[in-house]
């Protein structure tokens, strides 16, 4: 133990001069030459008794742990579709019966409800034998922080399910999935039953649950379909589920049909793989736009006789494109995401999959060596093989399996038809904005569809609020604007925000949240915190975007991957916090909770420069040209940017930022000393120029006198001067050979 002490603390020591290092991924671990070989053989000369468990399909360990007197934490998995659906069925094969399910709407809610901690793991589908790769479940892969622990290839038998007592002969129609639908095409055709396409293959069997039960509302039957006319093809699960009957079971026309899922959680396993597991490590990367770079990429792990079992190409969203850039810039990975005007209109990500783990000496080194090259570089995973468990989910689920032996379990009982947060992304807020100039229009937009809104301005904005939907009250009605609003959303420019606050109703605020959305931090929450009563919640936020208008570009762009920055700094009711905060996360905004110092220290300078930069770039400086270079095209972007904007917000940010002023001056020496530094280059090549004609002239000069000395010496004639001058100008313009 001494020794392997000794190398984890050489490992510590090393992480940290490595972190810095170009393409480094503070997610993954990098070892030192050496370093695992030593680990492995001294972990695996430890007793086999106390080694992690590993569990098979079928549940079964290597190792039991110690039965415990306690019950078992409940271990909660969300999965995509209806109860019953095939995404279930592969749950309960790959993690037993006493597993907890959790049936989502859409695979980003899956995935959401694994980061909110709602649920443990999440098993989706990521490819397909037949019908290929799930192209959403991969980008989503990227924007979560997600890790994957296991892997299970699941064989789809699709099942003929009626309403108990039904003859096959009387069936007319089918429904189901429309791809469900073409795999058993064939088998539909022989039985002369025309096929309906539905949302999903586990709904088809609820459509026809709720018609024998006559329940109206979404899951309704097709037009001409009964409980006595039509099937449903699905999972056998779905059958038991639904109370349906199973009159044929494997109908699919190629008994070939896989489909691949993935167990994702909030930690990896990587730690409890060794070599007598077969492992897979899962990673995707971007590329420069270079000749041969792929193949250099491939390299990296052929060369080292690593083994690859799968690589694909993805097109990247510019949203998705713009959420890799600033999560490049937060943890520092790779080099610099190239900006979209280098970028071609197809710009590219590739996943690939090694048949080894991460913690390999080979693959560590092909990691090293894969991050030089790539702009991008993440491990999405390093899990065991073939639908085999480790670690803690492994644990867990045989704790489940001990604690029920002898059990039966019943589906409906281990599935959660709800989760919390679905209860808080339903809920309508009324939402008021004191202050309805453009940037409250603009956020007005992004929040009418699910929340009723008002507004309020000295100015009159009825029109303006009209248009967005958006209810638009008079200064004299403060008091009637204020109440029965949950969300208090204040969008006056910095200047203004004191004397606005404090001219509001104390009264009217209790028990209240008030939002405040400035480009500092660290003023607005003094402000608020002194002038607000104890019982009004406060939310500082600084959205990190705004309208941008201008005749080329829309107002209403996509918020994907944009940095919202938030901090919680009095909050009494959390979920009304929570449900304000989730209107920016289901825009995809990039959630950032940060305390008004570090986000005024990142970010106050930034701005300030950015928008100073802008204002002196005018539209008379920057002229429209029929071709520009990147860098002109991207001033000319800062330029229409701030334009947009106020003076005031930009005095705020010089009132409110005490390093303005130091910026200021920097920047007014910064021009000083470029125009001093044009000058004396032109004092310089002037006087360079004048020399080189002095010493011109007194070269000429000199070869006139030899020249008129070897005329005397020879008995010559003087030589002419005029002529002689020209002959030396042809010569000197002459270039050197």
């Amino acid at each position: 133990m001494r020794r392997l002490t000794s190398i984890l603390t050489t490992i510590a020591a090393c992480s940290c001069s490595t972190s810095h290092a170009r393409g480094s991924n503070p997610s993954s671990i990098l070892l030192p030459r050496g370093a695992l070989h030593e680990i492995r053989s001294i972990v695996e000369s430890i007793d086999t008794s106390s080694s992690s468990a590993l569990t098979n399909r079928g549940g079964a360990t290597a190792t039991k742990p110690t039965p415990s007197t306690s019950t078992p934490k409940p271990l909660r998995i969300a999965f995509q579709g209806e109860a019953g659906a095939y995404s279930e069925k592969s749950l309960r094969q790959l993690l037993g019966p006493h597993v907890i399910s959790i049936p989502r709407p859409n695979f980003e809610s899956c995935y959401k409800a694994v980061a909110s901690k709602e649920a443990d793991y999440a098993l989706l589908p990521i490819e397909n034998s037949l019908g290929g790769s799930i192209h959403e479940n991969y980008d989503l892969m990227l924007r979560y922080d997600l890790t994957i622990v296991a892997e299970h290839d699941f064989r789809v038998r699709h099942c003929l399910l009626t309403k108990p007592g039904i003859n096959v002969k009387d069936v007319k129609y089918a429904i189901s999935h429309p791809q469900a639908l073409s795999q058993c095409d064939n088998y539909l055709r022989g039985r002369g039953i025309t096929p309906i396409g539905t949302y999903d293959t586990a709904g088809s069997a609820k459509m026809i649950r709720n018609a024998m039960l006559n329940k109206e509302g979404k899951f309704t039957l097709p037009e001409g379909c009964t409980p006595e006319n039509t099937a449903a093809i699905a999972s056998d699960l779905a059958g038991k589920t639904f109370g349906l009957e199973c009159k044929e079971e494997g109908i699919e026309d190629d008994d070939s049909n896989f489909t691949r899922f993935l167990l994702l959680g909030r930690r990896g396993v990587v730690q409890h793989l060794n070599k007598k597991i077969p492992s897979k490590t899962s990673l995707v990367f971007t590329l420069p736009n270079s000749a041969g770079a792929l193949y250099k990429a491939l390299a990296c792990f052929s060369l080292r006789d690593v083994d690859m079992s799968k690589i694909e190409s993805r097109p990247m969203s510019a949203g998705l494109l713009n959420y890799l850039r600033f999560k490049n810039t937060v943890t520092r990975t790779g080099s610099a995401l190239p900006s979209s005007n280098e970028l071609p209109r197809f710009r590219y990500c590739f996943y690939l999959d090694i048949l080894e783990s991460e913690l390999d000496e080979r693959v560590q080194n092909a990691l090293h060596h894969l991050r030089e090259q790539s702009d991008y570089c993440r491990i999405l995973g390093s899990y065991p093989a073939k639908s085999r468990l480790v670690g803690p989910v492994a644990e867990a689920v045989e704790a489940l399996n001990l604690a029920n032996a002898g059990k039966a379990s019943s589906g409906e009982d281990l599935r959660l038809k709800s989760l919390p947060s679905d209860v808080e992304d339903a809920r309508q807020l009324n939402i008021g904005f004191v202050g309805y100039g453009s940037f409250g229009q603009y956020l007005s937009k992004k929040m009418s569809a699910n929340h009723k809104l008002r507004c309020i301005d000295p100015l009159d904005k009825s029109k303006n609020a009209e248009e967005n939907g958006v209810d638009c009250y008079p200064m004299y009605e403060m008091s009637n604007f204020l109440s029965g609003l949950d969300v208090v959303v204040v969008t006056v420019p910095m200047i203004e925000l004191e004397e606005t606050v404090e001219s509001l109703p104390s009264e009217k605020l209790r028990n209240k949240l008030i939002v405040e959305a400035c480009p500092l931090a660290v003023y607005p929450r003094t402000v608020l915190t002194r002038v607000l009563p104890p019982e009004a919640d406060i939310l500082c936020t600084n959205p990190m975007f705004g309208p941008a208008i201008t005749e080329n570009k829309p107002n209403d762009l996509p918020l994907d991957g944009l940095p919202f920055v938030y901090e919680k700094v009095r909050i009494a009711d959390t979920s009304r916090a929570d449900c304000f905060l989730s209107i920016f996360e289901r825009a995809r905004c990039q959630m950032v909770e940060m305390s008004a110092e570090d986000h005024d220290a990142y970010v106050a300078d930034a701005e300030f420069v950015t928008h100073l930069t802008g204002r002196l770039l005018d539209k008379n400086l920057l002229s429209v040209t029929p071709i520009s270079s990147r860098e002109y095209a991207a001033l000319c972007d800062v330029a229409e940017m701030t334009a947009s904007d106020t003076f005031d917000l930009f005095y705020g940010m010089f009132k409110y930022n005490d390093r303005a002023k130091e910026l200021l001056n920097r920047m007014r020496d910064n021009l000083a000393s470029v125009e001093r530094k044009l000058a004396a280059k032109e004092a310089y090549l002037a006087a360079s120029s004048e020399m080189k004609n002095t010493d011109r002239q007194k070269l000429l000069a000199e070869c006139r006198m030899l020249l008129r000395e070897v005329a005397k010496s020879n008995g010559k004639e003087e030589v002419d001067a005029s002529s002689l001058k020209e002959k030396l100008d042809t010569t000197s313009s002459k270039p050197n050979k």
